[in-house]
């Protein structure tokens, strides 16, 4: 067996058992490990894809990456209620009156995921080995510094001053970088290093939590019934958010400096 084989196994398993628990409930760490495994496949196939472009890789998985969007829905809304909860800034009144309504949101979109699983096409998570499709060990590892070489390039290519779309898209960068690493893990001769993924972990935990309070803005602003309670959280995240990107610029700034010294 391949050694992205059995990561690629072990990956479609909790999909598959993620996606028979959304099948009965929005329960919320489903939901959450569905959307982190489709990211994780979708990393794994897109880098097969840099290995060998002939495959089209990325049509295979395209319905469950489309599926994975409307789950993302309702974990969107599980985080919003989430961080408003958390804002100590804003009365018990308002964060009941936004929570309410960011549930019955939730409820809404949980109704359309549901319409989805109807169709065959999500009845299960399935796509070819990677040994079916023919591709080396060999290739895998012979490809794999240089492809993730790349990545790291686009990861650490930054300007002085980057819009919030940029910032998201080196976020899905350093995760997909994350996850490429992650995939390698029963492969001969890889091992991780601990002080990369240390400083990883906190470029993304700064970055997610900056992305969650735009998101979370975005879905208040569409809210109907709440405008003044959406108003007053938006203000509060907005001021979260800035101080977590400045946090993250000086974080991307010590990653770039730890691999230039590496």
């Amino acid at each position: 067996m391949n050694c992205l084989d059995k990561y690629r196994s072990k990956l479609i398993g909790q999909l598959n058992r993620d996606l028979r628990v959304i099948r009965i409930s929005a329960e919320e760490e489903a939901v959450h490990d569905f959307r982190v495994g489709i990211k994780r496949l979708t990393a794994l196939y897109y880098f097969l894809n840099e290995v060998n472009p002939g495959l089209k890789t990325r049509k295979l998985i395209k319905p469950y990456r489309s599926l994975a969007r409307s789950v993302g829905a309702i974990r969107d809304g599980h985080i919003a209620v989430h961080l408003i909860q958390e804002l100590d800034e804003i009365s018990l009144v308002d964060k009941k009156n936004l929570i309410s309504a960011l549930r019955a949101k939730t409820r809404n979109d949980y109704r359309l995921v549901k319409r989805l699983l109807q169709t065959d096409a999500h009845t299960q998570v399935r796509v070819p080995t990677i040994r079916s499709m023919a591709i080396s060990e060999r290739a895998i590892l012979r490809e794999k510094p240089v492809i993730l070489k790349v990545l790291l390039s686009q990861i650490m290519s930054t300007g002085p001053r980057m819009t919030a779309d940029q910032w998201h898209k080196k976020r899905i960068l350093l995760k997909r970088y994350h996850h490429k690493l992650d995939a390698f893990q029963f492969c001969p001769g890889h091992t991780s290093d601990e002080s990369e993924l240390k400083q990883i972990r906190i470029l993304e935990q700064l970055l997610g939590d900056w992305h969650d309070r735009i998101i979370t803005a975005e879905i208040l602003q569409i809210l109907k019934g709440v405008e003044t309670e959406a108003d007053r959280a938006i203000t509060v995240m907005r001021k979260q958010d800035k101080l977590l990107l400045g946090s993250a610029r000086i974080y991307l700034n010590k990653f770039k400096k730890w691999h230039q010294d590496s």
